[in-house]
């Protein structure tokens, strides 16, 4: 106990009952013993600007500005409170807490900001909500969210890779923007590779390095952008960003990479920079396939407000296969065309207003996994019962059509590798489903339409 406490506590004795010091008493000895149980960063950030109101030997009542704030103590530090109150008063003591006025970021960390304004901001219409998600970045998105959701808690460091324009930024800012929606207190710094690289450059010409590491390590979530646009010549950027991930990693502050490639094939890093990717979670976005193409061509021409048929949304998901940005480029552009040649959009416009685009060939888009989910959705077969031992005849025809699509598909695949991706170790199994689905296709022409469908597809 401090001797301020300690003073106050003897000079009112057993006399607790009405006046207002002997709740300031109580509150002091919490908040000293407080100190001790959270970390510095958070202590002055959540409880700082904590007041009592009152207490009645029964009930320690606080109170704060910010009503987010206090929402977050009720739910991370309230059997703390209470169980640190019950031990100063030496008896059962339940806290109170309550909250006024708007959200707003704790002083302590407003000053902070003007000290280091962001020059890189958050767009605001990269959000979870604005991404469309599909078997090719469902797994990144999840992570994504884990992180928005529990930062420093659920995948530190969280690395995400794949080519240009299929939503890395997207998700990153998405981190951000949920962060500074539902914890505004948190303080998000995004910052793209090279920008890092030039503050620093700029920071020890003018000896002003010591604000450098203030502004990228105060921070309670770091997002670093295009990391492979870091030299392997800029030692001295690499050891920055060495010390920056190990101070922030060590103080359980969120730390979120993209890169275009996995952190193995950074060969331009150091090793040890390399190393700390790898102990996080690393998880990559690929292109998105035809349904996902199509429904973010859906949902962005929704929010355009533009009238267009299906048939050319499936023209323009057929012809641009591998970066989002180049789908909503040709919307934008069909929408120019529309409003300045007064016509609606239809398959004619698109093909005349979107020739002189390169019809994307990002080489072969479909994969087993791809096969095996459009044919069990159109046989309505469980995926794990046509890789499994069934013989039921409409699973084992769901397996034969799998075999003959991944060979009519994917040549470079051989025999043995389309019989294990089936659960089969007979390459033989393959030539038999293959021999099947052609006689079947022969003699019944519904089924040779289903057949010629699927693999429209699998490959528009």
């Amino acid at each position: 106990m401090s001797e301020t406490a300690k003073n106050l506590q003897d000079s009112h004795g057993a006399n607790k009952k009405t006046e207002t010091l002997p709740d300031a008493v109580l509150w002091h000895m919490v908040y000293e013993k407080l100190q001790e149980h959270v970390p510095q960063q958070f202590f002055f950030a959540f409880f700082e600007h904590l007041k009592v109101e009152n207490y009645d030997g029964k009930t320690l009542r606080l109170s704060g500005q910010n009503p987010q704030i206090v929402e977050h103590i009720k739910k991370r530090y309230l059997k703390l409170l209470t169980d640190l109150a019950s031990q100063a008063a030496e008896q059962p003591v339940e806290v109170e807490l309550t909250s006024s006025g708007k959200p707003q970021r704790p002083p302590s960390l407003v000053n902070q900001e003007r000290n280091y304004p962001q020059t890189i901001h958050l767009n605001p219409n990269y959000t979870f909500e604005r991404f469309i998600k599909g078997p090719s970045n469902e797994h990144a998105y999840s992570a994504a969210k884990g992180v928005a959701e529990r930062p420093g808690e659920f995948h530190n460091p969280l690395y995400i890779y794949g080519g240009v324009g299929l939503g890395k930024t997207h998700l990153m800012m998405a981190i951000g923007n949920e962060i500074n929606k539902t914890k505004p207190w948190l303080k998000v710094q995004y910052t793209p590779a090279e920008s890092f690289q030039s503050d620093l450059v700029e920071a020890v010409r003018n000896g002003l390095h010591a604000h450098f590491k203030a502004r990228y390590r105060n921070v309670d979530v770091f997002l670093f952008d295009d990391i492979q646009f870091i030299g392997q010549r800029a030692e001295y950027t690499q050891e920055e960003i060495y010390h920056t991930f190990n101070y922030l990693f060590q103080n359980k502050k969120q730390i979120v990479i993209s890169s275009d490639r996995p952190p193995q094939q950074l060969s331009k890093l150091h090793d040890r920079l390399q190393s700390r990717f790898h102990s996080g979670l690393v998880i990559d976005i690929k292109p998105p396939n035809l349904e996902t193409r199509l429904a973010i061509l859906q949902a962005r021409s929704e929010e355009m407000k533009l009238k267009i048929s299906f048939d050319v949304l499936r023209y323009l998901a057929s012809r641009f296969t591998g970066q989002v940005r180049t789908l909503e480029a040709a919307l934008v552009k069909l929408q120019f065309y529309s409003e300045h040649e007064k016509r609606p959009i239809d398959l004619q416009m698109a093909k005349l207003a979107l020739r002189d685009l390169p019809q994307e060939d990002s080489g072969p888009q479909v994969t087993i996994d791809e096969i095996l989910r459009v044919v069990a959705r159109t046989f309505q077969v469980n995926e794990e019962d046509i890789k499994g031992a069934s013989r039921v005849e409409n699973v084992a025809l769901a397996r034969h059509v799998c075999m003959y699509l991944a060979r009519q598909i994917l040549p470079s695949l051989s025999l043995a590798q389309i019989a294990q991706a089936f659960g089969r170790s007979d390459h033989t199994t393959v030539l038999h489903a293959e021999k099947k689905v052609k006689e079947l296709a022969d003699r019944d022409d519904a089924f040779r339409v289903q057949l010629q469908e699927l693999r429209a597809e699998l490959q528009f």
